[in-house]
């Protein structure tokens, strides 16, 4: 596990100035590998890392190189079938000077070139360099566990772990992406391929680049397809695909040459995740919880239930959330672009707690998006219901009467989504559900008016639409595999846990797991209301009574209260008239209503003013 930078020059240069510039590349993600630092240089081309040191303690440093030193290596992440592949590899001939993943990579791209990733099961980015032909091989895992961000010019193609290693290292005009604006105010984060940043993109999950004989090429390498038989349609058969895949993975994220544990939400993901490892374990595993000192945000109780249920080592921190404020600006800065899921706090913390006692930890991410798990996902069934009930009464007596109440709690709020979206097609409902920054109307008073693309979105679409043969359902499912778990909840994982160089895994997102999930068909997911049905049932041993029968709530934070109180001033500061007029970005008129209506308590803008609040931080931060 690491951290990896990189670039190629079209036209060879100066060793000295590659090595100054790799240096400073570096520098900039040493919390991404504590451990150990190495870099290639030659005049064409500079790789270089950071290490967290997880696998092969002695003898996995890299760069790594092949036998003849004619291709070197540079790997952030864990493959997990790599002793296997390794194996593989040698009775084909090659020979090994390590005992690690990293040069298990190496030798099964000289074996299979590009085809390699086929056989890579893990989460990773990486770059291979063929010193001899001066070609760049650079690739990313399937779901996007691991970041990589890349810029190409005439001069050269540069890649890094991290935005800031491009952005603050060589001279590249800094220019807001237009699109990527309008992807960040409708979704609070910008998904892949943009970013914040005209001309510097992510790599999509599941992708790779070869430079090669001087031409660029970006493809992809595997995706979720329908299968042709369609699903599986015997339920004992699904769960004991699923039974047994789970338990493999978790069985294989738990090899470690370093202390391990796991995140314990008390949810049924985390709860499912250290039953299995429990079952696995020869000693008590670790398990790491934030609690809440404010009672309406704290789940602590039912993550107790879960460690006493499975006789773990558990550790909890209670959290008092005006702590926070002396960790925000460590916290936002992290992302390097504007990225407004405000769960990242907690996430902050409870690595941060989890890294005093182990290096590397399992979660229960990436459940919600496979098996039906948002209530979000809930909104035909509920539309349906409302729609049933005759108009007159819908119009002048319910809606009339919930737009009356204050808008202080979830059930009100999830009560005027159902009634905003009853009466629109299905795919607009489910864009509507997924923008929890500004939706379409708002945006436009948002945005000054040459600010505006109208086609950011689209994408949505193009995605929720690739494979016809999905039934609705699947076709969501897949939509926020693509675009939300990448773009958001791994991302916040991913940065907070590194920030703390912390390594997390992720046994849902296993390659068997994700194919397995999607043959599961919709009806054995979502029973009703009942969401997430397959997965409780599959381990209704392992998951305490008192977890099912209480809902989900997640890594909620009191935003909204905070901009009344502790956060108030710094609110109107970062959106006062004269800094937004100086921004030529923003209507101001708009903004000031929003802050008004919220202070008033007459609408809860919450989530848009905090979307706002951390786009201005980090405004602030690379262009005043």
């Amino acid at each position: 596990m690491c951290g990896i930078n990189g670039f190629i020059n079209f036209v060879p240069g100066s060793k000295e100035q590659n090595a100054n510039l790799i240096s400073r590349m570096n520098s900039l993600i040493t919390y991404r590998g504590p451990d150990d630092e190495g870099v290639f240089i030659s005049e064409s081309a500079a790789l270089g890392m950071r290490r967290l040191a997880i696998i092969d303690l002695c003898t996995g440093n890299q760069p790594i190189f092949n036998e003849d030193g004619t291709k070197v290596i540079v790997f952030n992440g864990e493959v997990y079938n790599f002793k296997d592949l390794r194996n593989e590899l040698l009775d084909k001939g090659h020979r090994f000077k390590t005992n690690g993943d990293t040069e298990t990579i190496l030798h099964a791209y000289e074996e299979y070139g590009v085809k390699c990733l086929d056989k890579l099961n893990g989460m990773f980015a990486f770059a291979i360099y063929d010193i001899k032909e001066n070609e760049l091989f650079i690739a990313r895992d399937r779901a996007g566990e691991k970041p990589l961000y890349y810029y190409k010019d005439d001069e050269r193609l540069i890649f890094a772990s991290e935005l800031k290693s491009i952005i603050k290292v060589f001279n590249i005009k800094k220019e807001i992406n237009q699109k990527a604006l309008n992807q960040y105010f409708s979704f609070t984060y910008i998904p892949a391929p943009l970013t914040i940043f005209k001309g510097i993109y992510k790599l999509e999950a599941a992708a790779y680049i070869l430079l090669k004989n001087g031409e660029f090429h970006k493809a992809n390498y595997w995706d979720i397809v329908p299968q042709e038989n369609g699903f599986i349609q015997d339920y004992e058969t699904c769960k004991r695909k699923l039974r047994e895949s789970l338990f493999w993975s978790v069985e294989e994220k738990m090899i470690s040459d370093v202390p391990l544990g796991a995140f314990l939400s008390g949810g049924i993901d985390s709860s499912i995740i250290v039953g299995v490892m429990s079952k696995l374990s020869s000693k008590p595993v670790e398990t790491f919880n934030i609690g809440f000192k404010i009672k309406d945000f704290d789940e602590s109780g039912k993550a107790k239930v879960v460690a006493e249920r499975n006789k773990t080592n558990h550790h909890i921190h209670y959290l008092d959330y005006d702590d926070t404020m002396d960790a925000l600006e460590t916290i936002l800065g992290t992302f390097d672009e504007p990225f407004a899921d405000s769960s990242s706090i907690p996430t902050y913390f409870v690595s941060k707690f989890a890294r005093e006692h182990v290096t590397v930890v399992l979660t229960g991410d990436a459940g919600d998006e496979l098996f039906g798990g948002y209530s979000k996902y809930l909104i035909n069934y509920y539309s349906d219901i409302y729609n049933k009930i005759p108009g007159v009464i819908r119009k002048s007596i319910l809606e009339k009467l919930v737009y009356k109440l204050p808008d202080k709690n979830s059930f009100t709020r999830k009560v005027r989504k159902v009634i905003e979206n009853s009466s629109q097609e299905t795919f607009s409902k489910r864009l509507a559900l997924m923008q929890l920054g500004f939706k379409e109307g708002a945006r436009a008073d948002l945005l000054k008016q040459g600010l505006i693309d109208s086609s950011s979105n689209d994408f949505v679409r193009e995605v929720y639409d690739k494979y016809e043969t999905f039934d609705e359902l699947t076709k969501t499912l897949y939509t926020d595999f693509r675009i939300v778990l990448e773009g958001d909840m791994l991302v916040k994982v991913d940065r907070m846990s590194m920030l703390n160089s912390l390594e997390t895994r992720v046994p849902l997102l296993d390659k068997n797991i994700l194919e397995l999930a999607f043959k599961i068909p919709p009806e054995f997911k979502i029973r009703g209301k009942e969401q997430k049905y397959i997965l409780k049932d599959t381990f209704s041993d392992i998951i305490p009574k008192e977890v099912l029968k209480k809902g989900k709530q997640g890594f909620a934070v009191p935003i909204g209260e905070w901009f009344k109180g502790p956060l108030k001033e710094s609110l109107l500061r970062v959106l006062s008239k004269e800094f937004i007029d100086q921004q030529g970005i923003f209507n101001y008129g708009f903004i000031k209503r929003l802050i008004e209506d919220h202070l008033n308590e007459k609408v809860n803008y919450a989530y848009p003013l905090w979307a706002l609040y951390v786009f201005q931080n980090w405004y602030k931060k690379y262009f005043l």
